[in-house]
């Protein structure tokens, strides 16, 4: 609407100088006539005054648009749907306005259909040529839009790109990393390639620690020892029957000494860090507590007789030495 405005005041300022400059008013009625009326060019009718008012409508009608998204989510939020279901809603109202409103804006303006479909030919062969990208993403996007198997806030992985989605367009999806980047995904890696959603269908998360003891470790008390933090700790899933209660197990033991995992499983996956910290340092509390060491890494050097060679010293040496 400014743009209007001031392209309405910019024609205003010409007209009132061309006059001043000694326009005949008859050049002013010839204006005002083709401004109103039209003219034809190669068998199309063109009037400006049509297109000034469908640019008009369509800016009216796209502050609408706008202003009913902001209503529509306010409005589906007092539902019990998820946020994902939520934005999806407002995204598919909010492309479906958009083209609604382009039409209308189209129609008024005096363009007839059948050039709509000498403009979608020309679009196709340029997509042809140069645009199976832009149109592999846009699919993409509304299949991501219908299908949801990733939603706003959910934690993906794709490809070296980990992090919060942040939000899902018709041509990429926003990923918000740990270290606050903002990485923009197009929306075909996502739909053709290999996506880990830690929160697609809930947010249970497993952790496996690993824990290494020394080979004459009483094993049954580090066992013991290493539950009982587990079981301790508030955010670690206790009695669900659809998961494994914290539990010990020995999956290795190699030649610096046996390692026992910790299993354990979280409710919010958002978590996992935060609870990896505080299990790991009330495990190796309570090691050191009962005396039990943690193993160290070991290295056997051996050292053979038959290759060393006597160290001669010089002259000199030996004089300094003695």
């Amino acid at each position: 609407m400014r743009v209007i405005a001031q392209l309405s005041i910019l024609c205003a300022g010409v007209v009132a100088l061309a006059l001043n400059w000694g326009m005949p008013k008859e050049g002013l009625r010839y204006i005002g006539h083709y401004f109103l009326d039209g003219f034809t060019v190669s068998g199309v009718r063109i009037v400006p005054a049509h297109i000034v008012v469908a640019i008009i409508i369509l800016a009216l009608l796209l502050r609408l648009v706008e202003f009913s998204t902001r209503r529509l989510d306010s409005f589906l939020g007092m539902f019990s749907l998820d946020s994902g279901a939520r934005y999806s809603l407002v995204i598919l109202s909010k492309y479906v306005s958009i083209t609604l409103s382009l039409l209308i804006g189209i129609g008024l303006a005096g363009v007839p259909l059948e050039k709509l479909t000498l403009i979608a030919s020309a679009l196709s062969v340029g997509i042809g040529f140069g645009l199976q990208t832009m149109v592999n993403n846009f699919v993409s996007g509304i299949i991501l839009i219908f299908e949801r198997p990733i939603k706003v806030g959910d934690w993906i992985k794709v490809g070296s790109a980990e992090g919060y989605v942040q939000r899902i367009s018709i041509r990429y999806t926003l990923i918000l990393t740990f270290d606050r980047t903002e990485v923009f995904v197009p929306n075909s890696e996502i739909i053709s390639g290999q996506v880990t959603n830690w929160m697609h269908s809930n947010s249970v998360v497993r952790l496996m620690l690993p824990f290494t003891v020394e080979h004459n470790a009483n094993l049954d008390r580090v066992k013991e020892l290493l539950v009982a933090v587990a079981q301790r700790h508030p955010d670690v899933m206790q009695d669900d029957p659809s998961i494994i209660p914290p539990s010990a197990l020995i999956l290795d033991v190699n030649t610096n000494g046996i390692v026992v995992y910790l299993r354990v499983y979280l409710r919010d996956c958002n978590l996992m860090f935060n609870v990896q910290t505080d299990l790991r340092a009330g495990v190796m509390e309570s090691l050191l507590a009962e005396g039990i060491p943690v193993a160290r890494q070991q290295q056997d050097i051996r050292i053979l007789n038959s290759q060393l060679e006597p160290l001669r010293l010089t002259d000199a040496e030996a004089g300094n030495k003695a």
